[in-house]
């Protein structure tokens, strides 16, 4: 008993009320805090909880691709006419078609084949391929004059074969 009186002193006393009264504020506190009470732009992004704010209340225009994380957006959670300056934004889907060219061997001039697009879609790429890099090879290959196929010239032994790629979309217009 005369170890608890000699630990009781004014000093004591006052740290333990001071600590109480810390603790007991800053839960009333807690408690009582709402949104309104927070002034605007004091609250920096990082003490936000995840996933807390919605679309509606992002203001306009105060994002940036960059901080938008990456694959974090479908076509359609985006409104083409916003995308300014993006020759894409008109793209409505991909389509890839393709033909084979089969190597006999005895033209001089190569083998030619194309590759068209869908009725609707026009061609914005494409490509050539060899089934055998050793004994055929691809010389050239592009768009087609009327922008809606894909072309190639390729020389190859009998028995090799070149694949023409067209990639298409339906597009507003195509130029170029």
């Amino acid at each position: 008993m005369r170890h608890l009186a000699r630990a009781i002193t004014f000093s004591n006393v006052i740290a333990c009320i001071a600590l109480f009264v810390a603790l007991g504020g800053s839960v009333y506190a807690a408690g009582k805090l709402d949104g309104r009470q927070i002034k605007p732009k004091s609250i920096p992004g990082n003490r936000l909880k995840p996933r807390t704010l919605t679309a509606q209340q992002v203001k306009p225009r105060t994002l940036t691709g960059t901080q938008i994380k990456a694959n974090s957006l479908t076509g359609t959670q985006v409104v083409g006419s916003t995308l300014q300056g993006v020759v894409a934004s008109s793209v409505a889907s991909i389509q890839y078609a393709t033909a084979t060219v089969a190597f006999s061997g005895a033209s001089p001039s190569g083998e030619t084949g194309t590759a068209n697009c869908p009725a609707g879609t026009s061609a914005t790429g494409g490509g050539a391929t060899v089934s055998n890099d050793e004994l055929a090879i691809v010389n050239d290959s592009g768009p087609t004059s009327t922008r809606n196929g894909w072309t190639a010239t390729g020389f190859g032994e009998a028995g090799t074969t070149m694949t023409i790629t067209v990639i298409c979309t339906a597009a507003a217009a195509v130029s170029g």
